[in-house]
């Protein structure tokens, strides 16, 4: 018996006595090859198919037709005198209808003037398939609905009633009412009436089928029964593109009748693979391969590639496993690839051996990493493997993410999300950054999910799901629902590393050599040293591949503005990106000019003398070249106002200027900043901190507040356990400098034994003599274009010192020299409310000795 492998879930469904199927999807207007190599329409392939499910009688409508038969036993059963056909009639006249029967005009029926015979002038035998009749005459839309009902009765023999572009049917019938009641009448149960009826729709999808059907609102009953068969989530009716057998099978009718020339018989499967991964109809590849025929090309990979007429899934001559190896670094994922491989194909063999009958283990996959490291490259080649390997039958990739499955609208995520599934069936269903539809807080991300698993249970032999994203938010995805742990196995997680740096200038030099941009020798020096230093330095989501192919066109675009068109000359030193050459081998300044700003501050010399110090070792581990020297972390200790955060800032752009960090700018943090109120929140916030800090100095004022004795209710701990880890991680791109009063910084230094270890610089920061918190009072006041007369002068110093001996724990120095020189603004400004408009407008600039405090007071 024939076959056509696209109708064998509506032949699976056909046996099942469902009164309605709907049989649906851009197959319906195709043509058909069945297994003995006959071409027909979806009709005639319909007819067949019904034949073998057990119809003996086989009715098709439409609107221009009405009820017609395509073999001589369907006609024969149908008509009330029980033949085949009838004479032709030149005249009207009537006849009653055999015993039983009944339509419109009770049991009379009225037959056309010069009619002929309502059906094919020949019988054609059921296993040739029968031939498309011509329009029958005499029959109204009315007739043929009680016609169906008549024929319903029968339940002697198994009839099926086809309706042919049901869409256009049901939307210009002219008995829309007795059209719908028919069909409601078909939903109730009725006890041996082994009937059915089919609805052919040009719709792609189950979904386009029930939102016609709503959109008529003319058959109640027919929306619902669609509705039904859609909440099982089934693809029971779809008639999808061809498959390789059928595909084969059409190669070789056109070999044989138009003399198609295959010119590699061994790589036939791999042509046909490369024809139905396109996903088109078979009679697109009719008239394709009968093109070749007639140019007397021959049918090749080179061909169809020359033609475009396959696509991305078949880039490269060879193998999925040859193009897997030519992929450049990627050696983990090739590795885990291929173990994959070899076990398919030993429990393929154990399963047909009969030694293993378990279900096979689960085929869909998590690929994390960052941008660029080829995950889309590699799931374009996973469904040429799984097709090879037997786990798919066609492979096809479908690209999609969150957006694409989730609606804004209620209830309309599920028919989104099953759409793109449908597309993707007997292919692989690739979804880009999941973590989105687990991160969203409103929203429908949740319903997604949820219909995906569904999906991914009730179609689990015919589909392949890869989800992607950044390693820690994959993991937090698949942690958001029990169910996708246990789709998502842990051995089918696979990691895409960063690229190292000889490969990201592989990649870079690949894509300027495309631009045909040729490049001098400093310059090619300075792009491995500086990639080298960049990936050193990337942080979370850097983009590979990706982020070469920028650097390639902002160089060429440098290029170009600098040559102003002479396209003979190489891209040089100046065409480097300026984000790139902050990694570069710096350039060493002397000391004059590295520490020049902090020379210049008021007092601090023990201070000034520590750094110089450090800046001494740092420069001596650079001229030795013995490895790139790190950043340190540092302590500050000394009481408030003393200017560590203004040295901190300091530090960053020294260690930037000595090449120690790529940026060198400052984070500032307290402990509200790093210690959050509820539990398992310190961490990541902590960290986020850190990431905002990396590659520059993250500087923690009052950093002994975050250990307080042995509370164990205190998320601080957390915070330092965190931080004292991370400073690991990240050695080399991070200083962290930790600031506060020399006694409760020890305390700090206590809470964790490993902080000690990683803050190897002390720097102690004394108080501020009388004199430098004068200098520095003067600079406020000169500042805001103030001037002291020397009594005043002499009432400062002495309200420092005042200050100091009344406060020692607390004295603020260069804190209480701001705060003095507000006060004496104020008394500045009371003094000289009330003096006559004509005084000299310098004094309003000048603090005389009763605009200072009093020492005592």
């Amino acid at each position: 018996m024939t076959s056509i492998e696209r109708l064998a879930s509506v032949q699976a469904v056909a046996h099942e006595g469902d009164p309605i199927l709907f049989v649906y999807g851009l197959g319906t207007d195709d043509a058909f090859v069945d297994t003995a190599y006959r071409v027909c329409g979806v009709e005639q392939a319909v007819w067949q198919l019904l034949r073998t499910a057990g119809f003996s009688r086989i009715g098709f409508y439409s609107l221009t037709q009405k009820l017609y038969f395509r073999d001589d036993d369907s006609r024969r059963t149908a008509r009330p005198d029980g033949s085949a056909q009838s004479a032709p009639q030149l005249t009207w006249q009537t006849r009653r209808m055999r015993t039983g029967f009944r339509g419109p005009l009770g049991d009379r029926v009225v037959q056309s003037f010069g009619g002929g015979p309502a059906g094919p002038a020949a019988a054609v035998p059921p296993d040739a398939g029968p031939a498309r009749p011509a329009p029958a005459r005499g029959m109204s839309d009315p007739h043929s609905i009680q016609m169906f009902n008549q024929l319903m009765r029968d339940e002697k023999l198994p009839t099926a009633l086809v309706f042919v572009n049901a869409a256009e049917t049901l939307r210009h019938t002219e008995t829309a009412r007795w059209l719908a009641e028919f069909f409601a009448g078909r939903m109730s149960y009725q006890a041996n009436a082994p009937h059915m009826c089919m609805l052919l729709f040009r719709q792609a999808t189950l979904d386009d089928v029930c939102d016609y059907l709503a959109g008529l609102g003319t058959v109640p009953a027919l929306t619902e029964h669609a509705r039904r068969q859609l909440s099982r989530h089934s693809r029971v009716g779809l008639i999808g593109y061809p498959e390789d057998a059928e595909l084969t099978r059409l190669v070789h009718l056109l070999r044989i009748g138009t003399g198609l020339q295959v010119a590699d018989w061994p790589a036939l499967p791999a042509i046909v693979r490369a024809m139905i991964a396109q996903s088109e109809e078979a009679m697109r590849w009719d008239k394709r391969l009968r093109r070749l025929a007639r140019e007397g090309a021959p049918l090749d990979l080179a061909t169809l590639r020359e033609h475009g007429w396959v696509g991305s899934v078949v880039q490269d001559a060879g193998g999925v496993w040859e193009r897997l190896a030519r992929l450049p670094g990627l050696d983990a994922v090739k590795n885990h690839l291929e173990t994959m491989r070899w076990r398919l194909q030993a429990d393929a063999r154990l399963r047909e051996q009969g030694v293993v009958d378990a279900e096979p283990g689960s085929h869909h996959l998590v690929f994390t990493g960052n941008p660029g490291t080829g995950k889309t490259t590699v799931a374009r080649l996973i469904g040429e493997m799984y097709r090879d390997l037997g786990v798919l039958r066609r492979g096809q990739l479908i690209e999609t993410g969150a957006a694409d499955l989730v609606s804004q609208n209620v209830g309309g995520t599920v028919p989104k999300t099953n759409a793109i599934v449908d597309r993707a069936l007997d292919g692989v269903l690739f979804i880009d950054e999941a973590y989105q539809l687990s991160d969203q807080r409103s929203g429908f991300g949740q319903e997604a999910i949820d219909a995906l698993l569904a999906r991914m249970e009730n179609d689990r032999e015919r589909l392949v799901v890869i989800v992607a994203g950044y390693p820690a938010k994959m993991e937090e995805f698949l942690a958001a629902n029990p169910g996708l742990r246990s789709r998502f196995p842990s051995a089918n997680v696979i990691e895409f590393a960063d690229h190292d740096p000889g490969l990201l200038l592989t990649i870079l030099l690949n894509r300027l050599a495309s631009h045909r941009l040729a490049l001098t020798e400093t310059l090619q020096a300075d792009l491995k040293t500086a990639l080298t230093g960049l990936h050193r330095t990337k942080r979370t989501g850097f983009g590979n591949a990706r982020a070469m192919r920028e650097i390639a066109d902002e160089i060429r675009a440098r290029w170009a503005e600098r040559t102003r068109g002479d396209i003979d000359q190489p891209a040089d030193r100046p065409d480097l990106p300026d984000r790139l050459r902050v990694h570069l081998d710096p350039q060493i300044l002397d000391m004059a000019t590295l520490l020049g700003e902090l020379d210049a501050m008021i007092g601090l010399q023990p201070v000034k003398d520590q750094i110089r110090t450090l800046v001494n070792q740092m420069r001596l581990r650079q001229r030795r070249g013995r490895g790139k020297a790190a950043a340190p972390h540092l302590l500050f200790v000394g009481p408030p106002g003393t200017g560590k955060t203004t040295v901190a800032r300091m530090i960053g752009q020294i260690f930037r200027t000595l090449g120690l960090l790529v940026s060198g700018h400052v984070v500032e943090a307290g402990r509200s900043d790093l210690v959050a109120s509820y539990i398992g929140q310190t961490a990541p916030k902590t960290r986020e901190r850190i990431a905002a800090a990396l590659d520059g100095v993250l500087f923690i004022d009052e950093a002994y507040s975050l250990s307080r004795g042995d509370d164990s209710r205190d998320f601080g701990r957390e915070t330092i356990d965190t931080l004292n880890q991370e400073m690991e991680n990240y050695h080399g791109r991070l200083t962290v400098i930790a600031a506060g009063y020399p006694a409760r910084m020890h305390e700090f230094l206590a809470s964790n034994p490993g902080l000690k270890s990683r803050f190897t610089v002390q720097v102690e920061f004394p108080d501020y003599t009388g004199t430098e918190l004068l200098d520095i009072l003067l600079s406020m006041a000169a500042s805001e274009e103030y001037a002291l007369t020397p009594d005043a002068q002499q009432r400062a110093v002495a309200w420092f010192e005042a200050q100091r001996a009344a406060h020692p724990g607390d004295f603020g120095n260069g804190r209480a020299a701001r705060g003095l020189l507000s006060e004496m603004e104020a008394r500045l400004g009371a003094r000289m409310a009330d003096v006559a408009d004509d005084t000299d407008v310098r004094e309003f600039s000048i603090f005389r000795a009763e605009d200072v405090p009093d020492a005592r007071g």
